[in-house]
């Protein structure tokens, strides 16, 4: 039970969603787009830069609005019903890969790639995509988008140890979130850089901020 759940609501969202919109006010200013005429389907290099760097912010500040309310209040579950948030949730997460676009329209802005970029970028990709594979097979998508939440039966199950998860817990923030190194890595774009290293601590403020902290409700018993 939460004893001021207003309070818990906004429990430290001033350092996660502060941090993450000083992160990108840093970020934006470190982006030197303004000279790149490339463009894709009619949006500027410039542009697909703040989408890239705007999806995660809205993605993160929809999860803690939806895990914190549910907590609370079982907002979710008497509106839209956790399906309803799971398919937001997922049009969030595929908006994300908008940034694959910038890879390319930005092409080679730090460096001219090569093998050994190419090389480096495969070694980045491997962990990540076993991530994904070993949150497939053994852990569920539906759980990585925080089920536990929402349906108690998530709560008894024990901590996933199988596949990567046996080597760190927080697979998914450790190496999954690694993917977009690999993609700036590949293709020597600055602005990608600038996004990855934005996306990768923007995360983990989600994680210390929100989940972690809405664990200790949610498995205050276990």
């Amino acid at each position: 039970m939460i004893d001021n759940k207003f309070n818990f609501f906004f429990k430290h969202q001033v350092w996660h969603l502060g941090g993450t919109i000083i992160l990108f006010y840093i970020g934006s200013k470190f982006a030197d787009l303004n000279s790149n005429t490339n463009t894709f389907v009619g949006i500027s290099a410039l542009n697909w830069f703040m989408i890239a760097m705007s999806i995660p912010l809205l993605h993160q500040t929809y999860v803690w609005m939806c895990w914190r309310s549910e907590l609370c209040w079982k907002s979710i579950s008497n509106t839209i019903g956790f399906k309803g948030y799971v398919i937001i949730f997922f049009i969030l997460i595929i908006s994300r890969l908008s940034a694959i676009v910038l890879c390319f329209i930005d092409y080679g802005s730090l460096y001219t790639p090569g093998w050994s970029a190419w090389s480096l970028a495969v070694i980045i990709f491997i962990p990540g995509a076993y991530t994904m594979y070993s949150v497939k097979k053994y852990f569920g998508f539906l759980r990585a988008a925080g089920a536990d939440h929402f349906d108690t039966k998530y709560r008894d199950m024990p901590f996933e140890k199988r596949g990567i998860f046996k080597w760190t817990p927080n697979a998914m923030y450790v190496f999954a979130i690694g993917i977009p190194f690999g993609f700036a890595v590949a293709t020597g774009s600055q602005s990608m850089f600038i996004v990855s290293i934005y996306t990768y601590i923007s995360i983990w403020l989600h994680y210390f901020c929100t989940e972690k902290e809405d664990f200790k409700v949610i498995y205050r018993n276990n």
